[in-house]
C-alpha cells in the first residue's frame, strides 16, 4: 500500500519529470564519480557486506553553492543512470550512465553554470527508480 501511495504522489507531483521528452542535455555542470566501495566486497572498509537494495540518498549539502555530493548504492551488477532535471523536466546533466558493480558510490555535481533554483535528480537501474529534490542557491 505504501508503494502505491508513493507512486501516486510521484505521478501527481512530478509528471513532467517522469515523462520528460527532452533528452538533449546541454553539458552544463561538471561531475565526478567516486566509488566508496571496494568493488569486490561492496563495502568501504573491506568487510564482506554487500548492499541488499538500491538506494539514492539526499544530496549534501542541500541547499548547495556551487557543488554538492550525491551518494547511492547498487545492489547487484546492473546498468545505472542518474540524471539531473530542472523544474520543467528538461535534462540538465547525466551524472552516471554505465554498468556498475554492487557497492556504494558518490557522485559530485557542480552547478556553477546553472541558475539558482530547484532541481531534481533521478536514479534508474533495472526496475528501481527514485527521484530526489535539491536546491541551488547562488
Amino acid at each position: 500500500m505504501k508503494k502505491i501511495i508513493i507512486s501516486l504522489v510521484v505521478l501527481l507531483l512530478f509528471p513532467v519529470l517522469l515523462h520528460a521528452q527532452y533528452s538533449g542535455g546541454n553539458g552544463r555542470g561538471d561531475f565526478m564519480l567516486q566509488s566508496l566501495a571496494n568493488p569486490l566486497t561492496g563495502s568501504e572498509n573491506g568487510n564482506t557486506t554487500v548492499p541488499g537494495t538500491y538506494s539514492l540518498e539526499q544530496n549534501f549539502p542541500n541547499p548547495f553553492n556551487p557543488t554538492t555530493n550525491i551518494k547511492f548504492s547498487v545492489a547487484k551488477l546492473s546498468f545505472v543512470k542518474i540524471v539531473v532535471f530542472d523544474v520543467l523536466g528538461r535534462e540538465v546533466q547525466t551524472l552516471v550512465n554505465e554498468k556498475m558493480n554492487s557497492g556504494s558510490y558518490e557522485v559530485s555535481f557542480d552547478g556553477s553554470s546553472l541558475y539558482s533554483g530547484v532541481y531534481f535528480y533521478k536514479i534508474s537501474s533495472g526496475e528501481f527508480s527514485q527521484v530526489r529534490k535539491m536546491v541551488l542557491i547562488k
